[in-house]
């Protein structure tokens, strides 16, 4: 008998789909908090058959359940923001969730290994 196992944070951002990362680049685009109709209608500017608000609503709340996207209540209504400025930024939060401070240190020894990663990682910490 197999064991299922839920997915990983990492996991869990190599699975998002076609819709979900659509909906991220919409967010990742505006330099403000998106309400659902907001983000449907720009979805379905790129689309031939419309989406749902319903379908949009869903997947923005799988979005926050998995920690890509952040909803704040305005009034009676909520707004969503990403969580990451960028698809990187979303992987390494996955990968610090899961692993700690044993992905920090094998980071930092794999980028000291590389002197262009070395003086990246210098001048980003602000580290002489």
């Amino acid at each position: 008998m197999q064991q299922s196992t839920a997915p990983s944070a990492t996991e869990e951002v190599d699975m998002r789909g076609d819709l979900e990362t659509k909906i991220l680049e919409v967010l990742w685009s505006t330099e403000r908090p998106l309400y659902v109709r907001d983000v449907l209608l720009r979805i379905n500017e790129q689309r031939d058959m419309p989406l749902a608000y319903t379908t949009v609503l869903t997947v923005l709340k799988r979005l926050t359940d998995k920690g890509a996207a952040i909803r704040k209540r305005t009034g009676r209504s909520f707004v969503y923001s990403p969580a990451a400025e960028d698809e990187a930024a979303l992987a390494v939060r996955g990968v610090l969730h899961q692993h700690g401070e044993a992905a920090v240190m094998h980071f930092v020894k794999q980028a000291s290994a590389d002197p262009r990663l070395r003086e990246e990682l210098r001048l980003t910490a602000n580290i002489s």
